[in-house]
């Protein structure tokens, strides 16, 4: 009765062992599906994510644009830049640049008239800013400004170069 009970045992195993084995092996696959349909949800985030950033930069590029050419068209007024000074002064408050960033912001912000070399270092800034915070209230008026202050600074070289008096 003990070889019975043994070859049954062994049989039992076996089966247990077979089972397991399968299951493993569907399993595997299984796994091996999922991990495959990841990869391709992921390549279609990384694809979204692309289009969505390229997206932001034309965005971002259309608002320098307008405002850096109303700038040099001269459409605004000094009371119009000192509307956008208010709103940059309550931007400030939220801070997320480095101090140093933050000090120099202040100062050409404070400025009544930028050179062309400074509005390019604010516009800099105002991008790093935007990249970096444009979820932030407010966030894009710094931009705006800065592109406004490049448009004056290339009007006012452009009358300079021609001999115009601003």
């Amino acid at each position: 009765m003990s070889v019975e009970l043994l070859i049954t045992a062994i049989g039992t195993i076996g089966a247990v062992v077979a089972s397991t084995a399968s299951l493993a092996y569907w399993l595997g696959r299984k796994f091996a599906e999922i991990e495959k349909r990841f990869a391709e949800i992921d390549k279609r985030f990384d694809e979204f994510d692309r289009r969505f950033n390229e997206l932001a930069r034309a965005t971002r590029d259309q608002f320098e644009f307008f405002a850096e050419f109303l700038g040099f068209r001269g459409v605004l007024e000094a009371r119009d830049v000192d509307f956008v000074k208010g709103e940059l002064a309550r931007l400030a408050r939220l801070n997320p640049l480095t101090e140093e960033e933050l000090r120099r912001i202040r100062e050409l912000v404070e400025k009544e008239e930028l050179t062309l070399e400074e509005a390019d270092e604010l516009r800099e800034l105002a991008r790093k800013f935007v990249d970096e915070h444009g979820d932030v209230p407010g966030a894009w008026k710094l931009l705006i400004y800065a592109s406004i202050m490049r448009g004056i600074a290339l009007r006012k070289k452009k009358q300079r170069e021609s001999g115009q008096v601003s």
